[in-house]
């Protein structure tokens, strides 16, 4: 059975619905009162029942109380994910065919081909690949990903069996492993239907289970959360410990009067206000509007913690810092690496060079005693699955009947009901159900199978299954097989016609007939197995009242128990499992507890601080830090704290983007979508605003303010941004009625026609002299962002392949120089779907600095939405909104042209005055007016040079050449002659004249005048001790040393030898005897 969903799912079997109905299941949402034990995962009841009633989310007004709240949202977040399901099969179901690769919100896969057949916990599935996906890269998709939960079906989801991805090594190979909650029925199939919701649904697993485990009595912030309460206390913490230093200056913060002013912390007002609030308050809210520097406010928050408690040894555990997504923990978390690096980040989510480093390992001693328990509850759990899947396999045999239960397994049922003297073995059993069998030749079958012997060791060899165990006394395999023997005997004996043994082949023959009239006995009674007939028999003193018919029912009644008793035995497993794996999983955290608990500071994912519940239980953070908390849902928040909790800070803005719900209509009915953030400030729980911008020319911060935010001032730096090159407005709307295209593969929309535009305009702008890094281009729907990503990876435009596309959903927080905006919606329908939406307007608004482009059929929006309405009155008073964008040369601040698409930008007839800038020589730049190169930092002047050499020469070259005076003149040298050459040349000239001159060795040389005078004749002086006056035959200047000449000698011995003159004759050897 499956490790993960075995926990808390019941395995559903049609055939056994009675007896299992009686047994402790969980229940589904729509039949139970206590929500603690209802399925996390969907049931046939959640589809087959329909919508379960819900209560919205209290948004105005506080909960009565925990179990109120829990319960609540408990519903609520369960139904969000299975509603989708639910949605889609009723669809399916009503239409008997699926002809869409997906389906309201899953991806459809027919044709999957179960490609593994054995008792295991993973299945792998080949699934067969939509026709309008042929050529998709899954690996790079949102599909099968690691825990997310599947739909198997044989019946067009009638009836399903549930399943989580586990392994997807081979994914590119269309291969994908699975944990299958009913593996050993789904193993008997060969193909299925296959249905993917396009909701993970891992963090709701998470989220679901930590409300399962929350009480009045370790439930965080419940003053506030629950309660609604507006008076906020100070953190407990602070008790003995509010004197803090802070630049420079200590004071007791929880001492109003003792605070500096906010010029000395460097912040405005409402900074400051915020600043002081987060310090000094449990509950802190801290709403920031765009570009108002709430990131900047939360990392000064953490370093005067860090400086003042965690770097005094004041408190021990670690901050918690968590963010809906890894883009925006990584972000926070590279603000906090900044100040001090012992920080840990938990998940393998981050695309940070930094924080990829900080990543923490499980590191348990082996000697440790947590580690000896972690490593006897994996073997318990190991243990447990063992077990599970012997019980299973049991019943996946007898389900198959095909044959006779071996008594041994139905003692237990006799044993209870009163039946247990009736048999003695299962020969007994056997004479029981076969008790009026026809005779063959006298002779009684049930005696002829208890004294054969080679038929005993078929039924002992044969009838045990893979778990070992014997099943079936008797099986019609091990029957044909017996039989099968027999006839080779009898052809044997046929064959050899020495072997005249009648009376054996009699025997044989007697054999075959007696099996076979077994066999067709057992045929005819096996049927009743599936029936569904039964049989109450209370006499259970004389069991040889009962006739043939009604002692098989009688049997099917006790294997009918046998499996009930099996299915119970298996749910006692699964409590012991679960119990193991809490352990286990307890202890894991512990494992992961000590690389991290002397941390100051700890980052992790909403979904990652639901799953690590055990460690943060261990850990006990005391202040926990919420970054963008206005886009995470409620109970994500709640999953992420712990009863150790005293100081929480939630950072966001809620007139941003929401969270988002997988039903959007659960979202917005029943409230879900409200964040607690959100709630809080609708309860009037205290809060504080930003109100400074300090990101958004003011033409840019006009479109949100005061329509967003009234009270938002514009800081005075953004008064001084540069205008944007090349065209004629900072800000700008292209409006047009280009129809939208339906993406069925991504359930989004497309609008060739903006994107097309926008990508021409951002190469335009490159040309103006911008990076692509200066330069992001949004939409409001994920397929517009994977067109427009694909357009600038392919020709004409892969150039543009750094500049970043996103989702407006996906660029949160960020921020760039020129923000490109593709709206997308337009139709005849005035569907304008969630740009109604004033959260995600907001956001796609306010993202730019210098530049804010874009492309969208307003008219539309307009009509179909008052904020955009406001938008379209505020950029017509700006005379910013048009079918075309004016582009204007930035030299000469004059209109070169117009663009309302693509083409445009192609046949656009750049500026044809010359440009005339002053360059460094003084010179006008003749060439026609170019954005390229705009310092003139490669431009060469073509004029005349109009310099003159230190001698009064005119330069006769070109302005960009080196000057290098080519007139002819003659100079006096050093040496006294006269020289002539270039003048830019004469003073490194060398005098050629050809002079005599006499050395000091005596000798006269001819050499050019500038020549160094070594002399190089020979030098013909006497050698040195030389007896014989020869001459140096040297260079001249060279040492003459010793003389090397030859002299004859005749030696004493006779012989004629040689010696130089500088050498003593007497110390001369023969060359020939060697005597001297």
């Amino acid at each position: 059975m499956t490790r993960k969903i075995k926990e808390d799912y019941t395995l559903n079997y049609k055939w056994l619905e009675n007896d299992l109905s009686k047994s402790s299941k969980l229940t589904s949402v729509s039949n139970s009162d206590d929500y603690r034990r209802i399925s996390l995962y969907p049931t046939l009841e959640d589809i087959t029942n329909g919508p379960p009633a819900l209560c919205a989310n209290k948004i105005d007004r506080p909960y009565k109380n925990c179990d109120e709240y829990l319960n609540n949202f408990f519903r609520l977040m369960r139904e969000d994910f299975i509603s989708i399901i639910r949605d889609a099969l009723k669809t399916i179901n009503a239409n008997k065919s699926v002809s869409e690769p997906q389906i309201d919100r899953l991806w459809y896969y027919s044709n999957v081909k179960i490609i593994n057949k054995k008792t295991s916990v993973t299945m792998y599935l080949q699934f067969d690949t939509p026709s309008r996906a042929k050529t998709f890269n899954y690996e790079d998709s949102k599909r099968f990903k690691n825990g997310a939960l599947l739909l198997l079906s044989k019946d067009l989801f009638a009836t399903f069996s549930l399943g989580i991805v586990t392994d997807t090594f081979r994914l590119n190979k269309g291969i994908v492993g699975v944990d299958v909650v009913d593996f050993e029925e789904v193993n008997k199939w060969s193909w299925i239907d296959l249905l993917e919701p396009d909701v993970f649904y891992e963090p709701y697993r998470y989220v679901l289970a930590v409300f399962q485990d929350l009480y009045e009595s370790n439930f965080p912030m419940k003053n506030y959360i629950i309660h609604g309460i507006k008076k906020i206390s100070y953190p407990s913490y602070l008790i003995d410990n509010s004197v803090y230093t802070i630049n420079g200056i200590t004071f007791d913060i929880l001492q109003n009067d003792q605070w500096p002013s906010a010029e000395i912390f460097n912040m405005d007002i409402n900074q400051y206000q915020a600043f002081k609030g987060a310090l000094t308050k449990e509950f802190t809210m801290i709403q920031g509007p765009p570009g108002t520097g709430k990131t900047y406010i939360g990392l000064e928050i953490v370093k005067v913690i860090i400086e003042n408690m965690y770097n005094t040894k004041k408190l021990n555990h670690p901050i918690m810092v968590v963010c809906m997504t890894n883009h925006a923990l990584d972000q926070f978390l590279e603000g906090i690496w900044k100040i001090t690096r012992n920080i840990s980040r938990f998940g393998r989510g981050t695309k940070s060079d930094i924080l990829v480093n900080y990543i923490p390992t499980m590191s348990v001693a082996r000697k440790d005693e947590c580690a000896n328990i972690y490593v006897d509850a994996r073997r318990d759990v190991k243990a447990s699955i063992q077990k599970e899947n012997e019980h299973l396999i049991n019943i996946k045999e007898i389900d198959r009947n095909e044959g006779i239960v071996d008594l041994s397994l139905l003692m237990q049922v006799l044993n209870k009901n009163g039946f247990n003297t009736w048999f003695k073995n299962s020969y007994d059993l056997l004479a029981w159900l076969l008790h009026d069998i026809s005779s063959v030749n006298g002779i009684n079958p049930i005696d002829f199978i208890k004294k054969d012997e080679l038929l005993a060791t078929r039924l002992s060899k044969l009838n045990k299954n893979e778990a070992n165990t014997k099943v079936y006394f008797i099986t019609l395999k091990s029957i044909k097989l017996y039989c099968t023997q027999v006839q080779c005997q009898l052809k044997d004996m046929s064959r050899n016609v020495k072997d005249d043994n009648v009376s054996k082949k009699k025997d044989l023959e007697n054999a075959l007939k007696i099996m076979k009239t077994v066999e067709d006995d057992i045929i005819k009674h096996l049927k009743l197995f599936k029936s569904g007939s039964s049989v109450i028999y209370e006499n259970q003193n004389n069991r040889d009242l009962l006739g043939k018919r009604d002692r098989w029912l009688l049997y099917y009644n006790w294997v009918r128990l046998y499996i009930t008793n099996e299915y119970n035995n298996i749910e006692n497993i699964k409590d012991t499992t679960r119990q193991c794996r809490r352990d286990m999983n307890k202890f894991k955290s512990i494992g992961y507890l000590k690389p991290v608990q002397n941390k100051y500071v700890i980052g992790m994912t909403t979904t990652a601080a639901a799953k690590n519940r055990y460690l943060l239980k261990n850990l006990k953070c005391p202040i926990v830090i919420i970054e963008e908390a206005a886009e995470v849902l409620e109970p994500h928040i709640v999953a992420s704290l712990s009863e150790y909790c005293e100081h929480l800070i939630l950072i966001g803005d809620h007139k941003q983007l929401r969270p988002q719900t997988a039903n959007h209509n659960i979202g917005k009915k029943y409230r879900l979508d409200i964040s607690l953030f959100e709630r809080m400030v609708n309860n009037e729980i205290p809060s504080y605003v930003l109100a400074e911008q300090h990101r958004m020319r003011p033409e840019i911060a006009g479109l949100v303010a005061p329509v967003i935010y009234p009270h938002l001032r514009n800081h005075a730096s953004v008064m001084k941004r540069p205008h944007v090159k090349g065209v004629s407005m900072n800000v700008f709307c292209m409006t047009h009625n280009d129809h939208e295209e339906k993406d069925y593969e991504l359930s989004s929309f497309v609008n060739r026609a903006e994107a097309t535009y926008l990508v021409a305009l951002a190469n335009y702008l490159l040309k103006q002299g911008y990076y692509p890094e200066d330069i992001t281009i949004m939409a409001m729907y994920n397929a517009q962002v994977v067109y427009i990503s694909n357009l600038i990876k392919s020709p004409p435009y892969e150039h543009l392949a750094d500049i970043r596309v996103s989702s407006v959903d996906g660029y949160q927080g960020e921020e760039n120089e020129i923000v490109l905006l593709s709206l997308v919606r337009s139709n005849n329908n005035y569907s304008i779907g969630f740009l109604k939406t004033n959260n995600r307007v907001c956001v796609a608004l306010s993202r730019a600095r210098l530049g804010f482009y874009i492309a969208g059929d307003l008219k539309l929006l307009a009509r179909a939405s008052k904020l955009w309405s406001s938008v379209k009155t505020y950029l017509s008073n700006l005379h910013a909104l048009g079918p075309k964008l004016l582009l204007k040369c930035q030299i000469h601040n004059k209109i070169i042209g117009s663009a309302s698409n693509d083409l445009d930008f192609q046949m656009l007839t750049l500026c044809q005055l010359k440009c005339n800038v002053k360059l460094s020589c003084g010179h006008l730049c003749q060439k026609l007016c170019h954005v390229e190169d705009s310092d003139h930092l490669m431009v060469k002047c073509l004029n005349m040079c109009n310099r003159k050499c230190p001698r009064n020469h005119q330069c006769r070259r070109m302005c960009y050449e080196d000057c290098s005076c080519q007139v002819s003149i003659s100079q006096i040298s050093d040496c006294g002659h006269i020289i002539q050459g270039k003048c830019c040349d004469v003073e490194n000239i060398k005098c050629d004249i050809k002079v005599n001159k006499t050395l000091s060795c005596g000798h006269t040389l001819e050499k050019k005048c500038f020549e160094q005078l070594n002399c190089n004749q020979i030098c013909k002086k006497p050698n040195s001790n030389c007896l014989f006056r020869h001459l140096c035959k040297k260079p001249c200047g060279v040492n003459c040393g010793s003389c090397v000449y030859l002299i004859p000698i005749i030696m004493k011995c006779g012989h004629i030898s040689e010696f130089c003159c500088s050498q003593k004759p007497d110390t001369v050897e023969c060359l020939e005897c060697k005597v001297k």
